[in-house]
């Protein structure tokens, strides 16, 4: 009777504690029931003796070391654990490295492939240089033994000559003189050009133009000032049809034009074959006048020092800047540094020299007056290859980087600001940006020779216009934009001054 009474009253402790629970009440481990009943063999005592912080539960004292035990199992069992998580994370990390170790190998493979590549088309890219160079030399030869037997041929006839024949004999030697003439004059005149991205190499032998449509303009004048803004100006150049107002056909192989600050009334011109600087009278169209010396060889570009009045002349065979006088007197080397091959020139806004060493892929600033180094451009990141002209608005240096068929941006303290252009006819592209000028609002324009055309940027290098075609350009080797925005265009193949 008794243990039927018990069962009863622990069924009814068990429903009461259940029902704490749903009720949202105190559980039976906190509560504050003077009954404490061990979770495991019911016992009921007047005290809580231990509870378990990891399952919750109440065990009586006896209970209590079984659990402990139980416990200390369980233990041996995460011990196993364990020790299988981390067998499992060797093999995972064995996986991982073999995996990042196949990769490295095939990153080697691939890049061993690629290089064998690059030097397979090393190897055809100097080859075909080889074989252009080859017959360079071949043709050079040839030439030079014309000219021997052309030599032994007047000599001879000096001396042996029967005078019944003398005109025919003049006449004769004349016609092979003019053409042994030409053909050294040809001879070297094409530009190879080699294009990094594909490992091609062409050669320009003429300006190659590739008919762009240009874009639309009118005959019609702007009624706005270009000179106000940016968008002015950009109608301005869109709006004229760049028919030359004067052309002179007969100038001697020009180079570089400009015109002295100190007198705009004159227009100086460098020919490569006369050796000299020509002087042009603006108005009249006519020869004045002109500056020689023995030193200078090969006159490329001109640039002008307005507070001394002094012409600066870049010399590509004797590798060196002339200064004269603007009386056409001899003054002095301009550079202290060893230059090769120099070609354009500009000024800096404090009349600092700024020299295209040409050679020796560079831009060299230097002080005008003594010709002391100050700085020079063309090192790292920006590297230039073979810049042949240079232009200057504020303190921006703007240069044809021919070599790699772009106009690139530098400031004064030789800092790459910004590049434009690469290889190709189409707009925006060069073949050869030989030379390069700025307008007054800071417009640049290029004279792509191996394109036969002048290109016309914004000053971010938004184009805005293509002028000129192969009838009218062969080589343009000389652009000057004056403050009325006439644009005085020179081309050493053609023997041309024109002024648009």
């Amino acid at each position: 009777m008794v243990l039927i009474l018990w069962k009863i009253f622990q069924k009814n402790l068990y429903i009461e504690s259940l029902l704490k629970l749903l009720n949202g009440n105190e559980s039976p481990i906190t509560s504050k029931s003077t009954d404490y009943r061990c979770v495991k063999c019911q016992t009921v005592s007047q005290q809580q003796e231990h509870v378990c912080q990891h399952c919750m539960q109440v065990f009586c004292e006896i209970c209590w070391n079984d659990h402990i035990s139980e416990l200390d199992s369980n233990l041996s069992l995460l011990v196993r654990q364990i020790d299988e998580s981390e067998s499992r994370l060797k093999h995972k990390a064995d996986n991982f490295i073999n995996r990042c170790d196949q990769l490295n190998d095939t990153i080697k493979e691939t890049v061993q492939q690629k290089i064998q590549n690059i030097y397979k088309m090393e190897k055809s890219a100097l080859k075909e240089i080889s074989l252009i160079k080859e017959q360079g030399n071949i043709t050079c030869e040839n030439i030079n033994s014309k000219i021997s037997e052309l030599k032994d041929k007047i000599k001879y006839n000096i001396t042996e000559g029967r005078n019944s024949h003398k005109i025919t004999t003049y006449m004769n030697l004349h016609r092979e003189t003019a053409k042994v003439l030409n053909e050294v004059y040809h001879y070297g005149e094409a530009r190879i050009i080699f294009d990094p991205d594909t490992f091609k190499l062409d050669q320009d032998t003429e300006g190659i133009y590739n008919e762009i449509e240009e874009n639309s303009s009118t005959n019609s004048s702007s009624a706005e000032n270009p000179f106000e803004s940016i968008i002015a100006m950009v109608k301005h150049y869109k709006s004229r049809s760049f028919v030359p107002k004067l052309l002179w056909t007969k100038c001697p192989r020009p180079g570089g034009v400009g015109i002295p600050p100190w007198d705009s009334s004159k227009i100086f011109i460098a020919t490569t074959d006369n050796h000299n600087i020509l002087i042009l009278d603006r108005s009249k169209f006519k020869l004045i006048g002109n500056i020689s010396n023995p030193e200078m060889i090969c006159p490329t570009a001109l640039a002008f020092s307005k507070s001394r009045k002094e012409i600066f002349v870049s010399d590509k065979w004797k590798h060196c800047v002339h200064v004269f006088s603007c009386d056409g007197e001899y003054l002095r080397n301009a550079c202290s540094q060893k230059l090769r091959s120099p070609d354009g020139i500009a000024m800096g806004p404090n009349e600092e020299l700024i020299i295209c060493d040409t050679g020796n892929d560079r831009i060299l600033i230097v002080d005008s007056e003594t010709g002391k180094f100050i700085s020079n451009i063309g090192n790292g990141v920006s590297k230039l290859h073979i810049p042949t002209s240079v232009a200057v608005y504020g303190t921006n240096i703007i240069v044809a980087d021919t070599g790699n068929h772009r106009i690139k941006i530098f400031n004064m303290k030789g800092d790459f600001v910004q590049e434009f252009g690469s290889l190709g006819r189409n707009q925006g592209q060069f073949r050869s940006a030989e030379v390069v000028a700025v307008d007054c609002l800071g417009f640049i324009l290029v004279g792509d020779a191996g394109n036969a055309r002048i290109q016309v940027f914004q000053p971010d290098g938004t184009l805005v216009k293509i002028f000129g075609s192969k009838s009218s350009f062969r080589w343009i080797s000389g652009i000057y934009i004056t403050p009325e925005l006439d644009i005085i265009i020179t081309d050493c193949k053609t023997r041309s001054l024109g002024i648009f």
